[in-house]
């Protein structure tokens, strides 16, 4: 059995190397092409309107940007905070107990993850109390 020479090592480091920067560029390419949402903060005019949805999320979390877009292409009024930048989205954060993101407030309700179904649904129970308490 051959001991590997010096020029095989650095022919393996160089290929190891490309592989990372592929992967890199590929991963890139693809966060281009979903796009990542803008962020609505949750500043005080945002929560003076009273936004349907509170979410605590991060600018690469893939579920959080999906469920931007769904508030989005919905009308439905939502803020974000994040929960590695903002104080108050680090501190809801562990005040909620950590763990996936996003999480989504909904009147008294909390929902872990992205689930269109589940936030539809949360939503319509919301509505459905409002309609019956007036």
């Amino acid at each position: 059995m051959q001991k590997p020479t010096n020029n095989s090592k650095k022919s393996n480091i160089q290929r190891n190397g490309l592989v990372i920067i592929l992967f890199l560029a590929l991963s890139l390419i693809m966060l281009n092409q979903h796009g990542i949402s803008n962020t609505i903060d949750c500043n005080p005019d945002i929560m003076a309107n009273r936004p349907d949805v509170i979410m605590l999320g991060a600018w690469w979390c893939t579920y959080c940007n999906q469920a931007k877009k769904h508030f989005e292409h919905n009308n439905i009024n939502y803020c974000e905070y994040d929960m590695e930048t903002t104080d108050t989205g680090k501190k809801l954060y562990r005040q909620n107990g950590g763990g996936a993101i996003p999480i989504l407030f909904i009147g008294d309700y909390t929902l872990r993850g992205f689930n269109e179904q589940s936030v539809n649904m949360t939503l319509a129970q919301l509505d459905n109390l409002s309609a019956s308490a007036k």
